[in-house]
């Protein structure tokens, strides 16, 4: 009981059911603060309500059950960069979203993902061929937005939208925005390789 006790300490277990009861209340904040004006079609559109729920569900599970090394390192590089995409693009910016789903899902959730990843390093290595899988779903994100968006008339961030500065302000956007991605992505897998607590364990594929 007691190393089972010291891979999954209480605290931990409460950060993350906090931080899923965080995403879930900052989500429902939102959706009553649209009413009527709420859209599934759009509002699933934000890249930042897609990766809160997704790293909402992948705290959830790992406050019960360990959560594989690359799906959480999936989550918190989503989290992180829009934490840092959002002080850095967006801060300022009027998005319509209240302070408090604002502050939870752009803040503090991002923080909260890097902490527990800090804290409870993936167990086994991961390697860097994996880790650059977590880039398939902004590049896909990314496709998809701008597919949509002549169709739609609608685009979730200014930085997106080719009709305020052109496909190749669009362009030059979207590489600053992928080498963040890179950058913690490496970041990320080294940090959370050297931080595991077995050596020599196998790398994750």
């Amino acid at each position: 009981m007691a190393p089972r006790l010291l891979r999954r300490p209480h605290l931990l277990t409460l950060l993350r059911l906090a931080g899923f009861g965080l995403v879930v209340s900052a989500e429902v904040s939102l959706i009553v603060h649209l009413g009527a004006r709420f859209d599934p079609v759009t509002h699933f559109g934000y890249f930042t309500v897609l990766s809160n729920v997704f790293a909402a569900l992948v705290l959830l599970v790992g406050a019960f059950v360990p959560v594989p090394g690359p799906i959480r390192g999936a989550a918190v590089l989503y989290m992180v960069v829009t934490g840092i995409v959002y002080a850095v693009l967006l801060r300022g910016v009027d998005v319509g979203t209240p302070l408090y789903a604002n502050q939870i899902l752009h803040v503090v959730i991002p923080i909260l993902v890097a902490v527990d990843w800090l804290a409870d390093p993936p167990r086994a290595r991961i390697a860097l061929r994996t880790a650059l899988w977590w880039l398939v779903f902004p590049l896909a994100y990314l496709a998809v937005t701008l597919v949509r968006g002549p169709i739609l008339n609608w685009y979730p961030y200014p930085f997106l939208d080719p009709g305020q500065r052109g496909y190749g302000g669009v362009a030059l956007m979207s590489l600053f925005v992928a080498v963040i991605f890179l950058v913690l992505t490496w970041l990320i897998t080294t940090v959370g390789n050297a931080k595991r607590g077995q050596s020599g364990a196998a790398v994750e594929a």
